[in-house]
């Protein structure tokens, strides 16, 4: 079988990328893959896939409506697709569902081929609040083979949101694949030793959408009974309003040597850290149309044997389970919060099976598993055809 597959950027570290690497390392097994790919990423390309067909094309992901580059980006990728000359193949797979899957539909009509979605999130629902976007957006809904969100909470805001549009459309939920319990031995996160000192962290860009004010807020009630807890916060930080108000926040309540904004750090950095911490936490909460469509994060942190506290929030409860590998509490639910981190804490035995039993889950969670079941959903739409 031989699948095209649109890619979003690739340029830097991103979920788009981590999934493009892990995915389609993985599907090769079972599929030829040949990659198409923006102007802009096909060095990126060649470096992360150097034995992969890669074609480049004008844009994939910055192909959108709302904006006059946009448009001139969708008019010269328009152009390029009508003059492609590719290989024979079976299907097209976007791996993204707007403006990458406009790209992938335009070329899967072009070749009349099944054309196959993986929405990520937000940006499965996102342009609901964008007219020209919401437009050409449902109509690739309308007429894809197999819509793939990421997580059953993804596909529930889909159908929210674009209900109409894939009244037609099959829909089936695979869920994200992990690389990182390769890189940990079992041994380091099953038999992990539990922190002299109460330390929490978190890991993701400093955002509303993320939670981290409800976590800082949580972190003030836990160290009123845990004086010597500390905080670690790994993720961009910049100078947002939102970013600048938890610092306010830190210095009003003189947390200043309790709580610690990392900012970008290397991988081998963060790996000390998640090594350090007693418990990761990210508690992340839907603003407007921007949600967590799975949380790749919570299995990293299982990577390393840490019990977790979350949210339920998109598709988190299929990343965290509930009562086994951490706590999950509604969104922003500050007392909900510093409960489980205080329970967590103050428990070391629950603490280190609920780290056990999400390194398990980790373990199982891998991108064989999400390969396996997207090329039986490729098998069973081209058996249909």
């Amino acid at each position: 079988m031989k699948v095209a597959y649109l890619l979003p950027f690739l340029q830097k570290p991103t979920g788009w990328r981590s999934h493009a690497v892990g995915f389609l390392g993985a599907i090769r097994s079972h599929v030829e893959p040949f990659l198409l790919v923006a102007q802009a990423d096909l060095a990126a390309a060649r470096t992360l896939f150097p034995d992969l067909p890669v074609h480049p094309l004008p844009a994939t992901q910055g192909a959108t409506a709302s904006s006059l580059t946009g448009l001139r980006l969708q008019l010269a990728t328009r152009s390029a697709l009508a003059s492609l000359h590719l290989p024979e193949l079976d299907l097209v797979h976007s791996l993204e569902a707007y403006p990458t899957g406009l790209v992938g539909h335009w070329l899967a009509r072009k070749l009349r081929l099944p054309h196959v979605i993986t929405a990520h999130g937000t940006y499965g629902v996102i342009w609901h609040e964008r007219l020209p976007d919401r437009f050409l957006y449902q109509q690739v809904l309308r007429r894809a083979s197999l819509i793939c969100p990421v997580s059953h909470g993804t596909a529930e805001l889909m159908q929210a949101y674009f209900g109409s549009a894939l009244a037609h459309t099959r829909v089936q939920p695979i869920l994200n694949g992990n690389h990182f319990t390769r890189l940990i031995p079992p041994r380091e996160a099953l038999e992990r030793q539990i922190p002299a000192t109460p330390t929490l962290l978190s890991v993701g860009d400093i955002k509303p959408r993320k939670g981290q004010a409800e976590s800082l807020a949580a972190f003030i009630q836990v160290r009123s009974q845990l004086p010597q807890a500390r905080y670690y916060l790994a993720g961009s930080l910049g100078q947002s309003a939102y970013a600048l108000a938890l610092q306010a926040s830190v210095r009003e309540h003189h947390l200043e040597e309790s709580v610690h904004f990392l900012g970008a750090v290397s991988i081998a950095k963060l790996a000390e850290y998640y090594r350090q911490a007693s418990v990761f936490v990210l508690t992340p909460r839907q603003e407007g149309l921007h949600f967590e469509g799975f949380g790749l994060v919570y299995l990293e942190a299982g990577a390393y044997g840490l019990p977790v506290v979350a949210t339920r929030s998109g598709g988190v409860p299929e990343a965290v389970k509930d009562g086994e590998t951490g706590f999950l509490v509604e969104p922003g639910d500050v007392k909900g919060i510093a409960t489980a981190i205080l329970r967590l804490l103050s428990d070391t035995e629950l603490a280190r099976s609920m780290g056990r039993q999400n390194r398990l889950w980790a373990e199982s969670l891998t991108w064989e598993r999400t390969a396996l079941e997207q090329s039986q959903a490729y098998t069973s739409i081209l058996s249909a055809a």
